[in-house]
């Protein structure tokens, strides 16, 4: 069965732009994943009180034969591979994936909250997420909503 996810992508470490554009190959490469679309990739600043460099964020759409869970690990994975260290709540990193949508379940568990549970505070979510996600896709209006609400709260500018 192929599921269809969407997928957060940050990073403020490195080489930021490299890295995203890196693990959407490797997440393409999968046997088992499809990457059907790609946003824009944007300059945010952190959430947190915590001085570090902006992120750069995109978000992907993909199609995949794993449940949740198992994207969930494959993209745990994926962040060890780019040396992701869980030391600072809200810290720099050099990688940081999330799923924000999959299918159109609700899911909430110890390890997996879908729709992520921050994805309607965050613009670096929402925007990215509007240049990829199905006008039918029942959480749309939602995103349209609460991204128009944070306009002006969050930085948020496209690369060039």
């Amino acid at each position: 069965m192929k599921n269809t996810s969407y997928i957060g992508l940050g990073s403020n470490m490195g080489k930021s732009l490299d890295t995203i554009k890196q693990v959407i190959k490797d997440l393409n490469a999968s046997d088992q994943i499809s990457v059907k679309q790609v946003s824009n990739f944007y300059i945010t600043d952190p959430v947190g009180n915590i001085d570090q460099d902006q992120f750069t964020n995109a978000v992907i759409k993909i199609t995949t034969t794993l449940s949740a869970e198992q994207l969930l690990t494959t993209l745990h994975g994926l962040e060890h591979k780019y040396h992701r260290v869980r030391t600072i709540h809200w810290g720099p990193r050099t990688l940081d994936l999330d799923i924000e949508l999959f299918n159109n379940d609700s899911i909430q568990s110890a390890s997996l909250d879908v729709p992520h549970r921050e994805m309607f505070n965050r613009l670096f979510v929402l925007v990215p997420l509007l240049d990829v996600l199905d006008v039918n896709h029942p959480q749309y209006q939602k995103v349209i909503t609460r991204t128009h609400d944070l306009r002006g709260t969050q930085y948020i500018e496209p690369l060039n």
